[in-house]
């Protein structure tokens, strides 16, 4: 191939990218690197630039992007087995792995510490291959069974939770109680959108609000039950973080970071205290707390506009999964976006007192490449539906079809 049809077949590829996406990002890497370098001025973490870091990673980040967006449908179904397996084997590996090589970061065991690469959590990337392969299998089955009954549906279900419930065992023994929660929220949209059985889908509704609902009473007229019989259930960690979330004024060693966090956010009143200004102190700012650096320099009126930014990525995800050509592309739209929303409404939902502590970034947000470089992976893949749709677009159907 010449030179000049190389540039002309890359500048078709770019033009078929969607643009709101891009924008998008690149509005969320301005306002992450104006963030946690302000978040890093309080003077705990040394001469370290997690700024300048976090830029490393965004432009790690936005090479991988058009890497994966430069695949197509079929190399990517193709890629979901082999991803699966690596990353469960990587999951399977951390487990078993030496300290020296997987270090216990504050109680949690996940991550592998690597040297020149840094630290790499397998969690976070098998969310990708996940995702992959449970759209795979759904529109698999679909199309083999087209006529659909409770035995298919519950086939279904059964070839689902035979791949995702192993590793998120796994996954929940490092612990991260988050990750496995977004694997199953994820699963979750996209079997709703395969066509299941309402029957079905109303047992997986009715179940989860009946068990809300019996906590929720419980917690008003008989907390005893909570605090004292169910909380102890659960890990020390997992305890701390509940207790501190139920009862904040009682266990102000556990809800210090929440308490922290709504002092910075109320500080921040509706235009913030100015950029650089902030003088609340939250352990880990930089991380999982960065929303509460942006609600209090920005104030209410710069929150709002970064949660507008998530709300229209969300759209621009839904709406190519919507126009998507393929089945198997709108339930990988459908994971993407629901999972993604439940991170979202999770994170800042912590740091204003609404949900409990969690380990779950703020998507784009939040300093950390692992994080970063799935969720710029997951628009890649975004990326390539879009563009799929637009290069066919105006094709006969039969024509697409064996295109595809």
């Amino acid at each position: 191939m010449k030179f000049g049809e190389k540039m002309k077949t890359e500048n078709n590829f770019l033009k078929r990218l969607d643009g709101s996406i891009i924008l998008i990002l690149v509005a969320f890497l301005i306002v992450s690197l104006l963030f946690i370098y302000s978040s890093q001025q309080t003077g705990e973490y040394g001469a370290q630039n997690f700024a300048l870091k976090q830029g490393i990673n965004y432009a790690i980040g936005f090479v991988l992007l058009i890497l994966v967006a430069n695949l197509d449908m079929d190399q990517i179904k193709r890629l979901a087995w082999p991803a699966y397996i690596v990353l469960f084997l990587s999951i399977i590996v951390l487990r078993f792995s030496p300290k020296s090589i997987a270090p216990e970061i504050l109680g949690a065991k996940r991550w592998f510490n690597i040297p020149v690469l840094g630290s790499i959590q397998p969690s976070e990337y098998f969310k990708i291959a996940l995702i992959i392969l449970v759209s795979s299998i759904i529109s698999k089955h679909n199309t083999i069974h087209v006529n659909k009954t409770v035995k298919t549906d519950l086939m279904l279900i059964g070839k689902i939770l035979l791949v995702a419930t192993p590793p998120s065992l796994f996954v929940y023994q490092q612990p991260d109680t988050g990750m496995v929660f977004l694997y199953f929220i994820a699963i979750a949209s996209m079997l709703y959108l395969s066509g299941l059985k309402r029957s079905l889908v109303a047992v997986f509704v009715i179940v989860p609000a009946i068990i809300g609902g019996i906590l929720v009473y419980l917690y008003f007229y008989n907390p005893d039950v909570i605090f004292k019989d169910l909380v102890p259930l659960l890990k020390p960690h997992q305890q701390e973080r509940i207790i501190g979330w139920l009862n904040p004024s009682e266990n102000s060693d556990q809800a210090y970071q929440t308490s922290k966090s709504l002092l910075a956010v109320g500080s921040g009143e509706m235009l913030g205290k100015g950029y650089m200004k902030g003088n609340v102190y939250i352990p880990e700012k930089h991380t999982d707390f960065i929303f509460a650096t942006v609600a209090e320099e920005g104030g209410f009126l710069f929150a709002s506009f970064v949660i507008l930014l998530f709300l229209l990525l969300i759209f621009r995800i839904i709406r190519i999964g919507h126009i998507s050509d393929t089945d198997f592309g709108t339930y990988i739209c459908a994971g993407i976006a629901f999972s993604m929303t439940v991170q979202i409404f999770q994170n800042i939902g912590m740091v204003v007192g609404l949900m409990p502590v969690k380990g779950i970034s703020l998507p784009f947000l939040t300093y950390g490449g692992s994080s970063l470089f799935s969720n710029m992976m997951l628009m890649g893949i975004v990326l390539s539906i879009g563009k799929n749709h637009r290069q066919y677009m105006f094709a006969k159907k039969n024509d697409l079809v064996d295109t595809l």
